[in-house]
C-alpha cells in the first residue's frame, strides 16, 4: 500500500512562534498512519512549508522515526520559499514522483476537515486515489504556529476549508 500524508502545520509556542515539531493536528494524523501501515508499505509525506530551515515534511519524518516507524518513508528533500497550499502539495509531490504518480495508487491520509479539499486537489492533479482516511482530531490546547491558528477553532477551520475549497474549484476550472 502507498499512503500520501497531507501536512497539517507545525507546533508553536504560546505566542504562535514556530517550534520544530509537527502541530497537534499533524501529530494525530501521523499517529494514525503509524497505527495502519503494514510491512512493505510506503508513506509519502507531501512536501510543505519551511520554517526556520525545517520543512513540515522533514519534521514529520523525524516524528515518525522517533516513534520507531519501520515503513518506507519518502519525501522531496526540497525547501520552498513561498507558502505551499494543498494544491501545491499535490503538484510538488507529483514532480518528485515523476511518472510513478500515474502508475501507483494511493490512499490519502489527512485531518478530516482538510480531507475533502485534499482529495479534490490530488484527484485534480491526476492521482489515482483509493481510500481517503479522514482523521478526526482533538483540539488539545497545545500551541500551533500562528499561520494555522484556525485549527484551534473547529468552526473557523471549517470556514477556512470551505473558502479554500471554493478557490481550488475555481482554479481547477481555469486549469
Amino acid at each position: 500500500m502507498n499512503y500520501i500524508v497531507i501536512p497539517e502545520g507545525i507546533a508553536g509556542d504560546t505566542h504562535g512562534r514556530p517550534l520544530p515539531a509537527p502541530s497537534f493536528v499533524y501529530s494525530q494524523v501521523l499517529d494514525y498512519i503509524l497505527s495502519i501501515y503494514g510491512a512493505g508499505d510506503t508513506v509519502y509525506l507531501a512536501p510543505a512549508n519551511t520554517y526556520d530551515g525545517k520543512t513540515e515534511h522533514q519534521l514529520a519524518f523525524q516524528y515518525l522515526k522517533s516513534k520507531n516507524a519501520d515503513c518506507r518513508i519518502s519525501f522531496p528533500p526540497l525547501t520552498y520559499e513561498k507558502y505551499i497550499d494543498t494544491r501545491d502539495n499535490a503538484r510538488h509531490l507529483k514532480a518528485f514522483l515523476g511518472k510513478a504518480y500515474r502508475e501507483l495508487s494511493f490512499d490519502l491520509v489527512c485531518a478530516a476537515l482538510h480531507s475533502y479539499r485534499a482529495e479534490y486537489c490530488f484527484k485534480n492533479e491526476g492521482y489515482r486515489l483509493g481510500k481517503i482516511h479522514r482523521v478526526p482530531y482533538k483540539v488539545t490546547g497545545e500551541g500551533i504556529a500562528s499561520r494555522w491558528w484556525y485549527y484551534k477553532h473547529r468552526p473557523l477551520h471549517f470556514g477556512y476549508e470551505t473558502l479554500a475549497f471554493c478557490r481550488d474549484l475555481f482554479m481547477g476550472i481555469l486549469k
